[in-house]
């Protein structure tokens, strides 16, 4: 019986016992009566009532209570007299039986045998609570009425109740949930995609019954209680699901109660046939670089009642792979499944199908790199250091690796008409493996603070780059200073700064940060933020439109890499 249940037990026992008395008896008189002894009667009681168990001083006779033994003998506990006794009443100065101390008075309030019930509610053992015990020998958790069984609260008349105990730990419910679950009609169990589950806030001290009322028949809790073990905090509900016992409705609100705590959650109650529809595909927009994957998910408006198999289909093909069906299993929700971008560019539409119904989601793929040749990826011409840390980073884009052994890094100031002022020969063993890196620096980057990243060669003072703006580039051996731009021994070029006159396409026009760099893009559609946090980061810098301006980024923080680099991508 829940602990809350028993609060109302005293009242009732009380209103009982009144009915049961006397009440329409004349006013007490020492020598009363209408000189007649009804049926059913010990005596004449003074009035015409049959049956009603009364004496002739309105009192109850012996045995007292409705029980086998007295609370006492022949005068009843209660008044002056005691129950069989000479001795004061229970409540009084004196025991009602025993000269024991009474569980909260100064003497007991019993003998050996119980005023209500076959055995006494008393004995010589300690109370937990009082001196003397007021209803067994057992340990009392609080203030015992009538059982030996330890109480975890205020016991009425039961073995454990279940609510708080006087000295044990105070429980309260914590949560009540998930709400928007589901039930299908003509079951019993758990509901979904989630267990509807009570959650109290501590371990439960003893048994615990939490109250759980429905706000429409289509569904209920067996007893409408669900049990929380000793020691544990959680429990999972079981209903039961009928849409026939309401026809205006198959949603039900559960309300969950343990004393003044209470918590609501709301079940959708599902047809034993009823058809799931397609919901939602999401993300509903996506774009992504060559090769990449990405992530989608795909909702039904109900859990089905079997496993059901959603079509999937990319519009145009050439977008990329998807798997070609995707299955949401019985009773959940959604189901999850990657989408890889092909290796050239486009737009169109993922496509979910189910029973003639279909949604979709847009898709566009930027392609990735096509460049065939080693390109600068990364450079700066100034840095923490000062302006004379510098460095030049290489990328291999290609599957194959390349030896640069020998090819030439040039600098031309951003105004100079007649051909490049420095050069650098790369050294002997130089050699970029595919997608990989090669870093030369200065001597002044080699001393910089910071620069963790160590170089794979070296150029002294032999290039000294312009801060601001200037032109870098890489070229076969057989490379001169005053080739053009067009020469067939270039292999790249990179003009920066307001004023640089031989860039490819368009130069940068742009400065970044002290400590920040160039950055060649991983594909056409990168960005600051794709290229230094988000998805094209690690997908190396292999775009090469021959136009400056579109091919680079500006870091704000350097990022260099050598032949130890990771491979990207």
């Amino acid at each position: 019986m829940p602990w809350s249940f028993r609060q109302m037990l005293a009242p009732l026992s009380a209103l009982l016992l009144f009915m049961s008395a006397c009440g329409d008896d004349p006013e007490v008189r020492p020598v009363c009566g209408n000189g007649i002894v009804e049926a059913g009667e010990t005596c004449d009681d003074g009035n015409r009532n049959n049956n009603d168990n009364c004496d002739n001083s309105c009192r109850r006779p012996t045995p007292d209570a409705g029980t086998e033994e007295d609370a006492g003998t022949e005068d009843d506990a209660g008044t002056t007299e005691d129950a069989g006794t000479g001795e004061e009443d229970a409540g009084t100065t004196e025991d009602a039986g025993t000269g024991e101390d009474d569980a909260g008075t100064t003497e007991d309030a019993g003998t050996t045998e119980d005023a209500g019930t076959t055995e006494d509610g008393g004995s010589g053992e300690p109370d937990a609570g009082s001196d003397e015990d007021g209803g067994s020998g057992e340990p009392d958790a609080g203030t015992d009425a009538g059982t030996g069984e330890d109480d975890a609260g205020t016991d009425a008349g039961t073995d454990v109740d279940a609510g708080t105990d006087a000295g044990t730990v105070q429980v309260s419910l914590d949560s009540f949930g998930p709400t928007g679950t589901f039930a299908r009609t003509g079951t019993t169990g758990a509901t979904f995609p989630e267990a509807l589950t009570v959650r109290l806030r501590e371990d439960a001290p003893a048994e615990v019954w939490v109250e759980v009322a429905s706000s429409s028949a289509v569904l209920n809790v067996q007893g409408g209680l669900v049990r929380i073990a000793p020691g544990e905090r959680s429990a999972t509900v079981q209903v039961t699901a009928n849409l026939a016992a309401d026809p205006e409705t198959d949603k039900a609100t559960l309300t969950a109660r343990l004393g003044n705590d209470t918590r609501t959650a709301t079940v959708r109650v599902l047809a034993a046939d009823q058809a799931a529809e397609l919901a939602t595909l999401s993300p509903e927009v996506i774009s992504v670089s060559a090769g990449q994957t990405q992530g989608f998910t795909v909702e039904l408006d109900v859990p089905p009642a079997q496993d059901t198999v959603i079509q999937l289909a990319l519009e145009p093909a050439s977008l990329g792979t998807v798997p070609a069906t995707v299955t949401v299993t019985a009773n959940s929700l959604s189901a999850k499944f990657d989408f890889t971008a092909g290796s050239t560019g486009g737009e169109g539409q993922l496509v979910a199908a189910l029973n003639g119904q279909s949604i979709a989601a847009a898709v566009q793929v930027t392609a990735g790199s096509s460049t065939g040749h080693v390109v600068i990826s990364e450079f700066a011409p100034a840095g923490p250091g000062g302006s004379g840390d510098e460095f030049i980073e290489l990328y291999n884009p290609t599957s194959s690796a390349v030896d640069i052994s020998g090819w030439k890094l040039q600098y031309k100031s951003a105004t100079g008409t007649t051909g490049y002022n420095a050069s650098y020969t790369l050294p002997a063993g130089s050699v970029i493996a595919p997608r990989s890196y090669f870093l030369a620096v200065s001597s002044g980057y080699a001393s910089a603070s910071g620069n963790t990243v160590t170089g794979n060669a070296n150029w002294g003072g032999t290039i000294a780059m312009g801060g601001s703006a200037g032109h870098v580039r890489l070229g076969y051996p057989e490379m001169a200073l005053t080739d053009a731009i067009t020469s067939p021994l270039v292999v790249d070029t990179v003009g920066y700064g307001s004023n640089a006159n031989q860039p490819e396409g368009s130069r940068i026009a742009t400065v970044p940060p002290v400590a920040g760099s160039y950055e060649r893009k991983a594909s056409a559609a990168s960005t600051v933020e794709s290229m230094t946090t988000g998805a094209d980061a690690l997908l190396g810098n292999g775009h090469d439109s021959n136009d400056n301006s579109a091919d680079f980024i500006l870091r704000p923080t350097r990022q260099p890499q050598n032949a130890s680099s990771a491979v990207e991508p």
